[in-house]
């Protein structure tokens, strides 16, 4: 947050331009496929199509948040909107190859969590005091509603969206960033003692210093998570022309990816 911050993002995009070239590129397509993508909820019913829509919405959001956070050199910030953005991945391909039960799942899922939130809030008299007997009293007709309703519910996994999208090979990455980044893991912790070099340096590091190669390795895979999303909307949305521009992208992305990638020996 400091002013000095705006010589660390030109440094950062100058450094990896060709990632963050990437990054802008496929960013002003997104948009472009996430407004010509016409949203009608139907009197309100919910469809495999427009609950697409809006976890596309949300993977561009997640997107442009990482991308912030990475020319500003806060990787662990970055690494964990990735994570977000990948999470959001899932559910929006699993949406796209809805099975009937796709929204059922979702809906349960919505529930069950509102539902252990509300009987944890009651369960335990010693958290309760800062609420109202008011409050407690629509906590409980709540849980009673959901009760006589016989609504599902349950939990809906990150691993099983990722295996309905059948991107079972991209959860590795949701596990990894977990544990280098989104939670507070030894693995995290390390990065804020990187001496850039693979080993441990002598003082904490954190805000525009980081790693060597952390900052495009974390938009170039940023990049391939949203693309994933693109190209899973469009085979639903058929927006003129988007199909072209994704494969360039893909096109774009598979060269940095190769380039980064050393060269096995003869």
């Amino acid at each position: 947050m400091s002013p000095d911050i705006a010589h660390f993002i030109v440094k950062h995009r100058q450094d990896n331009k060709a990632a963050f070239d990437l990054a802008d590129a496929l960013n002003r397509t997104a948009q472009h496929l996430m407004l010509g993508t016409e949203i009608s909820m139907e009197g309100g019913a919910l469809s495999e199509k427009n609950l697409a829509q809006l976890l596309f919405v949300r993977a561009v959001s997640n997107f442009q948040g990482a991308i912030l956070m990475a020319e500003r050199g806060a990787i662990v910030e970055a690494r964990t909107l990735v994570r977000t953005c990948l999470e959001t991945v899932f559910a929006l391909v699993a949406a796209v190859n809805m099975d009937a039960t796709f929204i059922d799942r979702m809906v349960a899922n919505e529930m069950g969590s509102k539902s252990k939130g509300a009987n944890w809030l009651l369960n335990r008299a010693d958290r309760t005091d800062f609420l109202q007997q008011e409050a407690k009293r629509d906590l409980q007709a709540f849980i009673d509603r959901l009760k006589a309703s016989n609504e599902p519910t349950g939990s809906f996994a990150s691993e099983e969206m990722a295996r309905r999208a059948g991107l079972d090979g991209l959860y590795v990455f949701f596990r990894q960033f977990s544990s280098d980044a989104a939670h507070p893991m030894l693995e995290a912790l390390n990065r804020y003692v990187d001496n850039g070099q693979g080993g441990i340096g002598p003082e904490i590091t954190w805000g525009p210093k980081c790693g060597a190669g952390e900052i495009a390795d974390t938009v170039i895979i940023a990049c391939c998570f949203l693309l994933t999303g693109a190209v899973a909307l469009n085979e639903i949305a058929k927006v003129g022309g988007m199909s072209a521009a994704l494969g360039e992208h893909y096109e774009v992305y598979k060269a940095l990816m190769t380039a980064k990638t050393p060269a096995n020996p003869a």
